[in-house]
């Protein structure tokens, strides 16, 4: 639906402007602006502070989760044993040692949420900038040649290539330059 709003958008402006500017030579440019920011080395070193984030707070979840299993496991074998057996928690001891295995689990669902915004929050801050970097250098090859639109082809349905211009290595050489 968001996408179909936008071409009917393009379409619209697309007829406008050219009933009103149709002694004029029109320019179209395209380029992929995912493709830039992939490529580009902030994003790199930021996959890899993310990466090495993730990686951080997945051993100290495994960590939870080891000790988890042993409080489980210690649980559930004390169960087994016969009601006589001298190393029978009794009921008090029992009902501790329950308590404590839920409130563990429950640390871990609150670490695992926790984490998960922690990174998206990371993601967030390293990667808002490089993609503003590349909005910007996109506006000003934009306006230096003239262009009346700079697509976006990873958005488009359809357009033809032929009557637009590639202009990502244009948007390449204003990135490098900053």
């Amino acid at each position: 639906m968001k996408i179909l709003i936008k071409l009917s958008a393009i379409v619209f402006l697309m007829t406008v402007v050219m009933g009103t500017a149709s002694a004029q030579k029109l320019k179209f440019g395209h380029t992929n602006s995912q493709k830039l920011i992939d490529e580009m080395p902030e994003t790199i070193q930021a996959k890899k502070t993310l990466e090495e984030l993730t990686q951080k707070y997945t051993t100290r979840f495994k960590e939870m989760q080891a000790e988890y299993q042993k409080k489980a496991t210690e649980f559930q074998e004390n169960e087994q044993l016969a009601k006589a057996s001298p190393e029978k928690w009794d009921d008090l001891t029992k009902e501790d040692k329950y308590s404590e295995l839920m409130a563990l689990q429950q640390r871990l669902q609150q670490y695992e949420g926790n984490v998960q915004q922690k990174i998206n929050a990371k993601q967030v801050e390293l990667l808002t900038p490089i993609s503003e970097k590349v909005q910007k250098a996109i506006k000003e090859v934009a306006e230096a040649g003239g262009y009346i639109y700079i697509f976006d082809e990873s958005t488009l349905l359809y357009f033809n290539k032929t009557l637009s211009t590639d202009v990502t290595e244009e948007i390449k050489k204003k990135l490098a330059a900053k």
